[in-house]
């Protein structure tokens, strides 16, 4: 028995078909190093003399999307008397979170589920000590409701109070929305 064809058009079938399965086995490589990789970045200080201080972690993800609700959200907290910290999760983010009064934890759901990198910051830092921490869950659309679920779980597991979970649309683009419950906690 041969694997290899004898037909003509039973090799380009074959090879077509091989070809197709390489290229998106590549493509599928590619995206799941892209979203689930670890981005570090320097921690930035948006109001450095407000009252209280706020850790903003968050997750890239593949476009700036993530990235503009976070700085939107940030804008709303330091508006409103807050110190904010901005890094993206990663071994470089803090771990010793007792300076902080908040935390903010904010990424982009592509498998209906909390991202492993804000998870395993989450585990690098191990016990939230209480912490108030809002969750900032982003969808493509479809419901991710179990994302922020999984997500809340996991920070009260790790002994961390949800004080905000935040669910937005890339389709809705509501940074108006944002701000309006960054507003809502005072330092």
């Amino acid at each position: 028995m041969r694997f290899w064809p004898q037909k003509r058009w039973k090799k380009i079938v074959l090879t077509t078909l091989l070809v197709t399965l390489a290229v998106l086995v590549g493509l599928f490589g590619c995206l799941e190093y892209s979203v689930y990789h670890e981005t570090e970045t320097e921690t930035q200080v948006l109001n450095a003399s407000g009252e209280k201080t706020a850790l903003v972690i968050y997750h890239p993800g593949l476009t700036d999307f993530a990235k503009n609700i976070t700085y939107t959200y940030a804008e709303g907290l330091a508006a409103n008397g807050w110190r904010i910290e901005i890094v993206t999760a990663s071994p470089k983010a803090p771990t010793d979170i007792s300076k902080y009064s908040l935390l903010v934890l904010n990424w982009a759901i592509y498998d209906f589920n909390p991202a492993p990198t804000i998870t395993n910051h989450i585990h690098r830092i191990g016990n939230l000590n209480g912490i108030d921490t809002v969750i900032i869950t982003i969808g493509g659309g479809l419901d991710p409701f179990t994302a922020s679920n999984g997500m809340n779980k996991i920070v009260q597991e790790a002994n961390g109070t949800v004080v905000q979970s935040l669910t937005m649309f890339r389709s809705q683009r509501n940074f108006e929305l944002l701000q309006e419950e960054a507003s809502k906690l005072s330092p």
